[in-house]
């Protein structure tokens, strides 16, 4: 016959674990439980906002392609621009994949108000930072 849980659960394939709770230590007034709750708040806020993006696709950039450089050998470039959003929030690192997409995001939207229709990383991401050329590909027209 199985035991009731009477502390937290967990199932598991059936069975039931229960979370471990030690019962001899002294109840306190609960600000070691106040503090453990603020330090979970802070830390789920941070990993959510370093994880938003607050960059926008102008309309007019939605053609506007990121070449690899092989692919700008038939192109004319109009401009260099540099992006740059947070790279980190708070303490937090952001994460280098969402900064690439939205640092492309800029220069798109840049190429389109200067007349380009690609754009191409000209430097690595560098505190929250990079450098795109903007390209005239006929050929892409």
């Amino acid at each position: 016959m199985a035991m009731p849980c009477l502390a937290p659960c967990f199932g598991l394939g059936g069975a039931v674990l229960p979370l471990a709770l030690d019962v001899k230590q002294p109840v306190n007034n609960g600000s070691d439980m106040k503090t453990i709750k603020s330090i979970a708040v802070v830390a789920l806020g941070t990993a959510l906002l370093s994880a938003c993006s607050w960059v926008d696709l102008n309309p007019a950039a939605e053609d506007i392609l990121v070449l690899k450089p092989f692919q700008t050998k038939q192109c004319e470039q109009v401009r260099r621009t540099t992006s740059q959003v947070l790279d980190k929030i708070w303490f937090v690192n952001r994460n280098q994949e969402k900064m690439a997409e939205e640092l492309a995001t800029l220069a798109r939207n840049t190429a389109a108000e200067l007349g380009g229709n690609a754009v191409v990383p000209d430097s690595e991401i560098e505190e929250g930072k990079q450098t795109f050329i903007i390209l005239n590909c006929p050929h892409l027209r």
